[in-house]
């Protein structure tokens, strides 16, 4: 039998967790068509064609239909899986499996398909492999093992058409993009502080990052990194987390507004437990609430995050894993318009988390570490970047929470 995709194994970097990933096949509470999008390329729509399995055929060809060419980006997939409206999983999940996968085999699936939820990138000559934590299973390994997001190597089996190859920009060498993605990991494994305190730091360093390529000159990022050590040693950085105010007042309606930029997508089932579960946690009906008590939203807020300091005891890790694993990922500082850009990003979607997981907290009953994890899958699932963070960025200029000096104001608890 013909392969219609080419595959390799290749050496990569990855997370310890990814190297151990298996799907979770019909034991998956969120499967990964719920509610996406899921485009056909050309490969796998010609084997299509060619399908003559009894169950399948006729499926095929009712619920794979052609993308409009005012709808198709230039280079983009001719097709797509239509979605159930009832249940809005693609027509070919049966109890938890794909029919396509099951009956046919892992080669026709489409690219979209068989990538989710791995990340395959090239850079500097390396192969960089990661999970997207939308994925219920990726979710749990990734977050609850203290050692989950160390760096290791490892064979991996890709399609080399998903293994994007990353060009550097403003100027910097691959290995300086490496050194610097390096000392920003660092800045967030800093021992005694949390890690809204150690995100702070780093959002100082891509500023300061993004002062230094404006002037366009010569960058010397050995003296740049040098230079910030320096400042973070001398203790004024720190000092100045040490000192800042609580401001729920102010966190708590940007972050809300931020969910609801979700209130008319048509969720999967589990998706919507979790979110009529921050509703209630946050004291409103539902996302859809046009006018909240503002006063109750907050008081429930800061109530929520009380609540979330004594969740966490059942998965410490949880946090910082997270944001970890969203930094490899997205090659970050370089995954967005300038490594300031996507801090801001960053923090929008740190705080919109943190927001989610303190209602979830708040709604009623004790919230374990399996609840913790699956707030923060669907966050993961429904406000993605790069198109939640770059509209969430753009909110953070509008209302002044760009700026360095109010960081710990948006992010302290």
């Amino acid at each position: 039998m013909p392969k219609h995709h080419l595959t390799r194994v290749l050496d990569a970097v990855m997370p310890r967790y990814a190297a151990d990933f298996q799907c979770a096949g019909s034991a998956c509470e969120d499967t990964c068509c719920a509610g996406w999008k899921i485009t056909v390329d050309a490969p796998t729509l010609k084997a299509y064609g060619g399908v003559t399995h009894p169950q399948l055929t006729d499926r095929l060809k009712r619920c794979v239909t052609p993308v409009p060419k005012q709808e198709r980006r230039a280079g983009g997939d001719p097709a797509r899986l239509e979605l159930d409206p009832a249940s809005q999983c693609c027509a070919f999940l049966e109890q938890g499996l794909c029919a396509i996968h099951r009956d046919l085999g892992e080669d026709y699936l489409s690219n979209t398909c068989w990538s989710f939820p791995r990340h395959a990138r090239e850079l500097a000559s390396q192969v960089e492999y990661v999970l997207d934590l939308g994925c219920p299973e990726a979710a749990r390994k990734a977050l609850l093992a203290e050692n989950a997001l160390e760096l290791i190597e490892s064979p991996v089996t890709l399609r080399p058409v998903a293994l994007a190859k990353l060009v550097p920009q403003a100027g910097l060498s691959p290995l300086q993009v490496n050194e610097i993605r390096g000392f920003c990991f660092q800045l967030m494994q800093i021992g005694d502080l949390l890690p809204w305190q150690r995100l702070v730091l780093v959002g100082h360093l891509c500023h300061q990052l993004d002062l230094l390529i404006g002037k366009r000159a010569s960058l010397d990022i050995d003296a740049f990194l040098g230079d910030f050590v320096q400042q973070v040693e001398s203790g004024s950085m720190l000092e100045k987390l040490a000192s800042s105010t609580v401001s729920f007042g102010q966190q708590a309606p940007l972050f809300f507004k931020l969910w609801q930029g979700q209130a008319e997508r048509k969720n999967s089932h589990a998706q919507e437990l979790i979110q009529k579960a921050v509703a209630t946690g946050l004291g409103v009906d539902s996302i859809r609430t046009g006018q909240p008590d503002w006063g109750v939203v907050i008081r429930h807020y800061g109530a929520g995050l009380t609540r979330l300091d004594d969740a966490l005891g059942h998965a410490p890790s949880l946090l910082d894993n997270w944001l970890r694993n969203e930094m490899f990922r997205e090659t970050f500082p370089f995954g967005a318009a300038s490594p300031y850009r996507h801090f801001l990003g960053l923090i929008a979607r740190f705080g919109l988390l943190r927001l989610m997981l303190a209602g979830v907290c708040n709604a009623g009953g004790e919230t374990d570490a399996a609840m913790l994890v699956r707030t923060t899958q669907v966050c993961s699932r429904l406000y993605p970047n790069p198109s939640f963070s770059t509209k969430a960025a753009q909110a953070l200029s509008v209302l002044g929470f760009d700026e360095p000096q109010r960081f710990a104001e948006l992010l302290r608890t």
